[in-house]
């Protein structure tokens, strides 16, 4: 269904149901904010649609930093309809000037009689100032419409503290008894192998659809061949256009093999800067980034440090246990999308036992939520108090 089609629906199917009218109107907002050509980021995405009499008449949504807001290009296109009606929007409207003006502003020219907001900003220094500010200009505001979805909307931006670090996201598929995939004289470079199935492997490509880089290690580029896109994402689906982009990390650039992509990054170590490997793997469309170098093999910490210079942000890891256990063992990992499939394997690829265990504060997780794909399950875990987050930004 269309966003216009949602909009225009939500007042004929729930009529004698405020609160579901609501939660209609702002899934439309919802979906302003997640269907953009590409990610916002670090500026967190929004989506603002302005309604009369039952209807959409204003739409908008934030397209990264230095662009206009959602709620004035929602008011704008909405003109002298917005009088009198509601403002969804899923984040709260700032109150303060920054590179544009605040939004607060733009909503009470506007004339609209009511704001419903799907979360307050999570910014502590300036919590709960959008939304005081409107009330106390006589303008009636609810917060807390479809909250979870608002607050998943922006978790990389909460979860980094706005982006003080690269948001990482590490995504496993393991069968019943932790294994990764069966052992290489099982597996043929002919025919890909998949843990899991379809279901899931769509669930994957929205996911990477939402952050601006997807990391393997060098075996899994040896191995798999992956193409690290999200073709699987279709085109109804509530996720941006552009692909992310794809990488992989070898150390010491052994790896000349190529990738299925036009562009990639490899991330190398310090000491390959002399590499003549370096040649071939530009002349395939690879940017070489350079890390510092720890036992051997790249640092993690220096991984996020290099990838933040070029403006990647969000990151999710893919491939096997050595790449997850250096990011879990360094406490770099933010969320973890955990994939299960009922399946056993009895031997193949497992944890190294290096980093297997520990009981420290920045390796403790909390589950999120628990979902299923068919037969397969997924479980997501983060490290940020997703639950305690919600009570404060819905209070």
């Amino acid at each position: 269904m269309s966003i216009s089609g949602i909009g225009a629906d939500c007042h004929h199917l729930f009529d004698n149901d405020a609160s579901a009218v609501d939660g209609c109107f702002m899934s439309a907002a919802l979906s302003q904010a997640q269907r953009l050509e590409t990610r916002t980021w670090p500026n967190p995405p929004v989506g603002a649609v302005v309604v009369k009499d039952g209807v959409i008449v204003g739409r908008g949504c934030h397209l990264g930093p230095g662009q206009p807001h959602a709620e004035p290009v929602a008011l704008a296109e909405a003109g002298e309809k917005a009088r009198g009606g509601t403002l969804y929007v899923t984040l709260e409207p700032c109150n303060h000037t920054g590179r544009t003006p605040p939004c607060t502003k733009a909503v009470i020219e506007s004339g609209v009689a009511r704001v419903v907001i799907g979360i307050r900003d999570p910014n502590p220094t300036i919590k709960g100032g959008g939304a005081r500010y409107l009330r106390e200009r006589g303008i009636e505001v609810e917060i807390g419409v479809l909250p979870e979805s608002c607050l998943e909307l922006i978790w990389p931006f909460v979860a980094t503290d706005n982006f003080t670090r690269v948001y990482v996201e590490l995504k496993t598929a393991t069968s019943l008894d932790g294994r990764f995939a069966p052992g290489p004289e099982l597996r043929t470079a002919a025919k890909p192998f998949y843990l899991t199935g379809e279901a899931a492997r769509c669930d994957v490509h929205r996911r990477r659809r939402r952050v601006d880089l997807v990391l393997v290690g060098e075996g899994t580029v040896a191995a798999d061949h992956p193409r690290l896109d999200g073709r699987l994402a279709c085109e109804d689906h509530d996720v941006p256009k552009a692909d992310p982009m794809p990488g992989y990390v070898d150390t010491d650039l052994s790896w000349q093999g190529g990738f299925d992509r036009d562009r990639y990054i490899v991330f190398a170590g310090e000491s390959s800067r002399d590499s003549m490997a370096r040649i071939a793997i530009e002349k395939d469309g690879g940017e070489i980034l350079f890390c510092r170098e720890k036992n051997g093999r790249i640092d993690p910490k220096s991984l996020l440090d290099v990838a933040a210079t070029g403006d990647l942000l969000t990151m999710m890891l893919e491939g096997g246990p050595t790449l997850a256990g250096s990011f879990l063992g360094a406490g770099l990992v933010d969320r973890w999308i955990s994939y299960m499939a009922p399946v056993i394997l009895g031997q193949g690829i497992t944890w190294n036992q290096k980093f297997v265990g520990g009981s420290l504060p920045d390796r403790t997780f909390s589950l999120t939520r628990l979902d299923q794909f068919d037969r397969d399950l997924l479980f997501i875990h983060d490290r940020k108090d997703l639950a305690g987050t919600m009570a404060r930004v819905t209070i």
